[in-house]
């Protein structure tokens, strides 16, 4: 009989540490969760602000270009050149 209720007092004890163990790994998890939750926030915001970027540098570029372009024809070329290929882009997406 003293070796039952050793045996079931190992049990409980066991049960009970499982127990805590499961509540620490679910309020790591939930922690983990909102932190990737944060994270992804974040790239998405920085993927914003790349996109931004990328488009005042082809802004910035373009104008160079016509800055230094020695004469309109060149200039509207060039333009031409780059609607042709948004145009491209924008096939590609509808297909």
């Amino acid at each position: 009989m003293r070796e039952l209720k050793l045996l079931c007092f190992d049990v409980e004890n066991k049960v009970l540490r499982l127990a805590e163990a499961h509540r620490q790994l679910r309020e790591d998890y939930d922690a983990l969760r909102e932190k990737n939750k944060g994270l992804k926030e974040k790239i998405g915001k920085l993927e914003e602000k790349v996109k931004t970027q990328s488009e005042h540098i082809v802004k910035y570029k373009l104008s160079e270009r016509a800055n230094a372009a020695d004469s309109y024809t060149d200039v509207k070329l060039k333009i031409n050149e780059l609607v042709r290929e948004i145009d491209r882009c924008i096939g590609l997406l509808n297909n």
